[in-house]
């Protein structure tokens, strides 16, 4: 059996005719000035490309479940981990399903980070389900987490749909990846 090697993200967007080679030099570009930010996490935030596309590649390379997590979650992720952990570690439990909890990591690929989110569901009785969501997504719902004064109320059941701030994306970055677009 032949085993096929993977190719580097930004090839594997030019091949599935997602991204051209001007708009993935773009993202490598800027990734060299900002090394914290990862190839897909870029092109989230730019919104270069359809979310479902980017998740396709992301799950597809990293071999790891995608989601696409809404922003009124069916749990409240802070009965699973506390803030902190899902803030540091942009981990968001989205869905229980008997008695499993679907976690979706912003960077599945950090497996120290994923073994320890593990670990504290299990002391809970719980399995995981790993997943990788948008970048934007998980940012969104941990600026919900930290800009709540009652923060159980912003998972609540009610139909009012949450803010999201101009804070939820650094935009700071947005801006310098822009202006580098339009190069």
């Amino acid at each position: 059996m032949e085993v096929q090697e993977k190719l580097p993200i930004g090839e594997e967007f030019i091949k599935r005719k997602i991204l051209t080679k001007k708009e993935v030099n773009i993202v490598l570009n800027y990734q060299e000035e900002h090394p914290d930010l990862k190839f897909g996490e870029i092109v989230d935030v730019l919104d270069m490309c359809d979310k479902e596309a980017l998740l396709e590649v992301l799950s597809s390379n990293l071999e790891v479940k995608s989601a696409i997590i809404e922003r009124k979650l069916s749990i409240n992720p802070l009965n699973f981990l506390p803030s902190d952990i899902i803030i540091t570690y942009r981990a968001l439990p989205f869905e229980k399903v008997g008695n499993t909890i679907c976690v979706a990591f912003a960077n599945p690929q950090d497996t120290e980070m994923v073994e320890y989110v593990r670990k504290l569901i299990a002391k809970e009785g719980y399995d995981i389900e790993v997943y990788i969501t948008l970048y934007t997504t998980i940012m969104a719902h941990i600026e919900k987490i930290k800009n709540s004064k009652e923060i159980r109320m912003c998972f609540s059941d009610t139909d009012a749909e949450p803010e999201i701030k101009e804070s939820d994306i650094d935009v700071a970055i947005l801006e310098d990846l822009k202006k580098s677009m339009r190069k």
